[in-house]
């Protein structure tokens, strides 16, 4: 298997993660107004910039997704209170003080600080204010705009571009006839673009769509209450240059014979299957299962539930199922994300054979990870098994996020492994604590907590006097180690004027302790008492298979996420190869195509693509081959 090969094109912007982003070269050497002045060119860009469009939601709680690699990784859009969000995290980020989103009448811009001073740059709208001579060439700050709307209106030395088409510069000068409010930053990191690639596995993404995209719980309302703003083909930019999503494709289809060893090193548990000359079969009698694990760094869709209609066609499971004996029989289970329990999907008893077919679109969508459980009871051993799978997975692409091709030769580079450059690979699992009994069972201590009271209300201290203690165990998959721990907790703000208050994660080995500090940060005031966000990641101090992860604090607590990083014993074992497929097209309509073959996946590699004029990439296949026993 092989752990995330990314491919980016030498020169231009790395979506990997946000270090890499921030280290692309229309970042680097900048400092000050020229570097807030080139996040804010990026963010605008009209190929690689985020788009303004209703912002996606997670899966379940339906908040906002505010993670920036999801963002600009897989969806490509997001309103002003989001893009605000992103562009402060990204001024923090490259080390300018500070950045906030600010709060105007009807929407919401970041400012970064550098020179003593704020300063605004709108991404969502598309405009940066300029003061007027002699200062032409310093960025005004929302309490200049406040004091003189002129700066907007009869803006001088305006950016480009200066606000959207549709937004004329003497009607957004009323936006600023208000009181600004600034929001603490909510900073959430926990996604990564990490992925494996099995044998029999390949990865598919296009920068075009196929109609296969998600409907939102606020769709419904959205698409009535801003009908000019909605097309019946999905999330789009009304505005040139229009763009819109894109899809993608993950097909899993294992050789599951004993010619292979794509079972042993595809499989995340397995109880009492083996290979067989006809593919896997039970090694005894009674229950025997297996599982297998789909995790990705998109999101998965298809084609979009709408009125009594549900998702469709976009994962779909092929197996054949083999049910010998009378009484044997065998089941398909799932389980979807962070969902408490499996779900049987198919059963069947008393056959010599099944072909089974199953549309599984509406149980996956907006969903990162899944995993489907085999399970048979039969009478003797070999008597059931599962003779051939294949699992074909929808997801959504954000099209900038491939990268772009320019006339002339074009160098690509391969690089493996995670963030940091190590073979690791991600689980993530969340809680939310106004989910009620879900909440609590998702963690496995609980101490000093009770629910609060109020709409969208988390946990509060039972006694106010003392911090909640909660405690989240986290168990390395089959066939792992724990390497290391990211922790996010979302917490309401307090009142300004009241009691300095602090929350907290911990790390730790074993459920009491010794704790290691994984983050540790004041709880801002705030008079609307917005939520904010703290976050960190902490190594093990041994790799192992359990660790436990614990939250303090006395400021109320809506929501957790924790994400493993682990290294998987089996990498490495075998020699793994790699093909590249590239797929572009050119001024003349000409399509191109360029099939790179790596026989070892393991150390970084680079290669040249030559374009001709005006060259439009429009899809990047990875794919590892079936690996046969030698």
């Amino acid at each position: 298997m092989i752990v995330t090969p990314w491919v980016e094109v030498s020169g231009g912007t790395d979506f990997r993660s946000i270090p890499a982003l921030l280290a692309s070269p229309r970042f680097a050497g900048k400092t000050g107004q020229e570097l807030a002045v080139a996040i804010w060119e990026f963010m605008v860009d009209p190929e690689e910039g985020i788009y303004h469009f209703w912002t996606p939601l997670e899966r379940g709680h339906n908040r906002k997704v505010t993670d920036p690699l999801k963002l600009l990784n897989v969806f490509g859009w997001c309103l002003c209170g989001t893009n605000a969000n992103i562009m402060a995290d990204l001024f923090r980020q490259v080390g300018l003080p500070d950045g906030r989103a600010v709060h105007i009448n009807g929407h919401v811009v970041p400012e970064a600080f550098y020179d003593d001073a704020w300063h605004l740059l709108d991404a969502d709208l598309r405009a940066c204010h300029r003061k007027h001579p002699p200062h032409q060439e310093q960025i005004a700050s929302v309490a200049e705009l406040v004091a003189d709307p002129t700066l907007v209106t009869d803006q001088q030395n305006p950016s480009q571009p200066y606000y959207l088409p549709d937004r004329p510069a003497a009607k957004m000068a009323d936006l600023y006839e208000c009181e600004p409010h600034a929001a603490p930053l909510y900073a959430e990191h926990a996604h990564t673009m990490d992925f494996v690639l099995r044998p029999g596995e390949r990865l598919v993404r296009n920068t075009d769509n196929e109609g296969k995209w998600i409907w939102f719980a606020d769709y419904d309302d959205l698409s009535k209450r801003y009908s000019g703003e909605w097309l019946d083909r999905g999330p789009w930019q009304r505005k040139a240059a229009h763009r819109s999503y894109g899809n993608g494709l993950w097909v899993y289809e294992p050789q599951l014979t004993d010619d292979f060893l794509d079972f042993e090193l595809g499989v995340s548990d397995n109880d009492g299957l083996a290979p067989s000359d006809a593919g896997l079969a039970t090694t005894r009698a009674g229950e025997c299962s297996c599982t297998f694990e789909f995790d990705s760094p998109y999101v998965f869709t298809g084609k979009p539930a709408r009125g009594d209609d549900e998702a469709a066609d976009g994962c779909i499971l092929e197996a054949g199922i083999r049910i010998e004996g009378k009484g044997s029989s065998a089941r398909i289970e799932m389980l979807v994300g962070d969902d408490p329990s499996w779900v049987t999907v198919w059963e069947g008893t008393n056959r010599s054979s099944d072909q089974v077919r199953l549309d599984l679109t509406s149980r996956v969508t907006n969903a990162y990870r899944f995993l489907l459980r085999f399970r048979f009871d039969g009478l003797e051993a070999g008597g059931c098994g599962l003779e051939s799978l294949r699992v074909e997975s929808a997801i959504m692409v954000a099209p900038a996020s491939l990268g772009r091709l320019a006339e002339g030769a074009n160098r690509l580079n391969v690089r493996f492994g995670d963030a940091h450059g190590l073979p690791t690979r991600r689980w993530i699992t969340q809680t939310d604590f106004r989910d009620g009994d879900r909440a609590a069972a998702g963690a496995c201590r609980m101490e000093n907590v009770r629910a609060a009271t109020g709409e969208d209300a988390g946990i509060v201290p039972e006694d106010p006097d003392r911090d909640y203690e909660v405690v989240f165990r986290v168990d390395a998959p089959p066939h792992g180690q724990l390497q290391r721990i990211y922790a996010l907790g979302a917490f309401r703000c307090k009142s300004p004027g009241d009691t300095a208050q602090t929350v907290a994660a911990w790390l730790s080995s074993s459920p009491d302790g010794p704790w290691e500090r994984i983050f540790e940060a004041p709880v801002p005031d705030h008079e609307q008492r917005w939520h904010f966000s703290a976050e960190g990641e902490h190594a093990l101090a041994a790799a192992g298979e359990r660790a436990y992860v614990r939250f303090t604090g006395t400021a109320e607590m809506a929501h957790v996420k924790v994400r493993a990083a682990w290294l998987d014993e089996r990498l490495g074992h075998v020699p793994a190869p790699l093909k590249i497929t590239h797929l572009w097209q050119e001024a003349t309509g000409c399509y191109k195509g360029h099939a790179e073959c790596i026989a070892q996946a393991d150390e970084p590699h680079a290669y040249d693509l030559n374009c001709g004029e005006d060259p439009k990439l429009l899809t990047v296949m990875l794919e590892v081959p079936s690996i046969p026993h030698l």
